[in-house]
């Protein structure tokens, strides 16, 4: 079997029907689905139990990191696919990933084309195109591309899944990019270009509204980081550095624009002198201004308001 896809999922029966039909369409047939429940509370599960072709595990609530690993436990795919459980492939997903297994000569590692989508309408206007993608020796070769490597996003060998360690079960958010840093050194690397192989849901429940638990994940890139547990040594750290903060520079402007500057300025502190080695002069004179504008604006409203508390 080529593919195992691995679907974690908690309380997700509001969108888990459209992300089966969409693995269910595919053309390319050579796959098992391994659906991990993490101990959802609404009809998550019920809506599973009626698809007979998928495989069900539940385990009690333990996170996203967790729920995947026990889905590969029990994989039997070359590969193993992570599709999540609010997001759609398109009928042609499998097939190009099969491709790029064979043209590039089964490569350990392999990330889809995606989409951001609100509307399933949005997706109308994704079309098939011919598979182009772009090949590397390893992960760390592509870090002057900025090439983002999620979960849902990942192809791996179930191989290297597990010599890697797998998912961090900590609970904590940004464990996919954890992971996808630890495969730096896997032997070739792949990024599909085209055509577009998933449709990335955004809804007001996303992981990635949980500014908390990003922020954990965030620290823990840099915490890693520090303490030498990803691999390449000081050959490969000017490209680590690259990955670690394609992901910690975005979330800490992202930490002072809704009001979380004290997160965000502990990221920029702490990845001062790796954006210094990385001449990212921009970022580092940039964050400043944006978390000073964004104080100000937040303390204008404030003063405003009180001012017609005062006078009314």
């Amino acid at each position: 079997m080529l593919f195992s896809v691995i679907i974690a999922t908690y309380n997700r029966a509001r969108y888990i029907r459209a992300t089966l039909d969409s693995l269910q369409a595919q053309e390319f047939t050579d796959y098992e689905t391994i659906v991990v429940d993490d101990g959802s509370t609404d009809e998550t599960m019920s809506i599973l139990q009626r698809h007979r072709w998928i495989r069900v595990l539940r385990q009690n609530n333990k996170g996203p990191g967790a729920a995947r690993n026990y889905g590969v436990s029990q994989a039997s795919g070359e590969y193993i696919a992570f599709l999540d459980s609010d997001d759609i492939w398109f009928p042609w997903t499998l097939s190009t990933f099969a491709k790029a297994i064979e043209q590039y000569h089964n490569p350990a590692l392999i990330a889809a084309k995606l989409k951001l989508f609100w509307d399933d309408q949005d997706l109308a206007v994704v079309k098939r195109e011919p598979v182009c993608a772009e090949a590397f020796p390893d992960y760390y070769a592509s870090s002057h591309k900025h090439y983002f490597v999620g979960s849902c996003m990942m192809v791996v060998r179930r191989e290297l899944f597990y010599n890697t360690g797998g998912f961090t079960e900590r609970r904590i958010y940004a464990e996919d990019a954890d992971l996808a840093v630890r495969f730096g050194l896997v032997d070739r690397f792949v990024q599909i270009l085209a055509p577009v192989t998933l449709g990335y849901r955004q809804h007001e429940t996303n992981a990635c509204k949980n500014w908390e638990l990003l922020y954990q994940g965030e620290l823990n890139l840099v915490q890693q980081e520090r303490a030498g547990k990803y691999p390449g040594g000081d050959a490969r750290r000017r490209d680590r550095l690259r990955l670690i903060t394609l992901h910690t520079r975005p979330f800490s402007i992202a930490c002072v624009e809704h009001g979380n500057p004290r997160h965000g300025w502990d990221l920029y502190w702490k990845t001062f002198c790796w954006h210094l080695q990385l001449v990212r002069w921009k970022y580092l004179c940039a964050f400043p201004l944006v978390a000073a504008w964004y104080t100000l604006r937040g303390q204008s409203r404030y003063d405003v308001s009180q001012t017609v508390e005062e006078t009314s």
